[in-house]
């Protein structure tokens, strides 16, 4: 392959193994397209919106405005911000719903005052809002506790007018255990409140949108979910050697260059920890596709030292090829990802919602 006319660093990507990887979370869910809310966290791009939309997929999941714009842009349909919206962020998402009035955008609720916010102003601008209600299974991030959820769908049913609860919404990102049968059994465990509050109330016609990529091989067994993973798309070496029953491949490389030769047993590359997700120790950021013997030693902000043992071989200049040990943060460090089809640079994919903000 001539990488020429590549920039390092940079992030090339294989569309074919995106197209794959859509396929067979479309397969894990036995063609049933309704039972699928991807996450665009991961890729943030207009085009791999549009391979997904292609493949049927028409309910989207995403975590900010500009991500929720994009995916407006993208003629996407349903469209859950996944959080509860306060402030400015609020008033853009408003305005997100009266600007493109093709999608519908809905949010999360976990707490009532907040949500009488949102209805105030759903209020005054003549529009009904769809929510879910946001359940804390566990993780501690969001979500009010299953056991106090049906008392705040009460409040909002009787009191909201302008909020129209259109499901509950659980995620797990706290399960990540290595071994599938764990995993099963800490899903089971961890989700027993939230059964129950399901059996509790009539949830025929809510949506119940849980899980992300690590637990999706639990919930996509169960045909009363809709899940919402977002890495599956690119997938990336974290994933990859956390859960090996995993199937879905790599779409995404990072390209660098060696740029010095400072000792006999290492190389600096043109990759620092602003080109590839840093909140990992040194160890695990990246993966060494053609040498996995090398480790990376040390990066600053701009350069990244290797050791590799013997550097008698290596060429200032040679390309270096490696797997993000953490893609989503590392694709928001890109303004654009390379695109590549039968070993050739054919385009470029702006990842456009990086910014935070493209138009609201």
């Amino acid at each position: 392959m001539d990488y020429s006319h590549i920039e390092s660093p940079g992030l090339i990507v294989f569309p074919e193994i995106v197209e794959s990887n859509i396929k067979l979370v479309i397969d894990m869910v036995e063609g049933n397209v309704d039972r699928l809310r991807p996450h665009i966290k991961t890729h943030k791009t207009q085009e791999v919106n549009d391979l997904l939309l292609k493949a049927g997929i028409y309910k989207f999941k995403c975590a900010t405005i500009a991500e929720a714009e994009l995916l407006a842009i993208s003629n996407a349909k349903d469209i859950l911000l996944s959080i509860q919206p306060t402030g400015t962020t609020l008033a853009r998402f408003i305005a997100l719903g009266l600007q493109y009035q093709n999608s519908q955008f809905s949010c999360l609720i976990d707490d009532y005052n907040a949500a009488k916010i949102i209805n105030d102003l759903a209020i005054k601008h003549h529009v009904n809002i769809p929510v879910f209600i946001d359940i804390n299974v566990g993780m501690n991030r969001t979500g009010i506790v299953p056991k106090e959820a049906f008392k705040l769908i009460e409040e909002i049913s009787n009191h909201l007018s302008n909020l129209v609860i259109k499901g509950l919404h659980a995620y797990d990102g706290h399960i990540r255990d290595a071994n599938l049968q764990t995993r099963i059994e800490h899903v089971k465990q961890d989700f027993i409140d939230f059964y129950a509050l399901i059996d509790k109330i009539d949830t025929s016609a809510y949506e119940l949108v849980v899980g992300g990529t690590p637990s999706f091989l639990v919930h996509h067994t169960n045909n009363r979910f809709v899940c919402s993973p977002g890495t599956f798309v690119f997938f990336d070496i974290g994933y990859h050697n956390l859960f090996p029953e995993n199937t879905f491949k790599m779409a995404v490389q990072i390209i660098a260059r060696v740029i010095s030769k400072p000792t006999s047993s290492t190389i600096c590359i043109d990759l620092g920890h602003k080109s590839v997700a840093a909140e990992n120790p040194i160890d695990n950021r990246v993966r060494f596709i053609d040498f996995p013997h090398w480790t990376l030693k040390s990066q600053s902000e701009e350069h990244g030292i290797i050791d590799v043992r013997d550097n008698s071989n290596i060429e200032i200049g040679q390309i270096i090829r490696m797997y993000p040990y953490h893609i989503c943060p590392t694709v928001a460090l890109h303004q654009n990802l390379q695109v590549i089809e039968h070993d050739h640079l054919v385009g470029e994919w702006l990842v456009k919602a990086r910014n935070r903000k493209i138009n609201i």
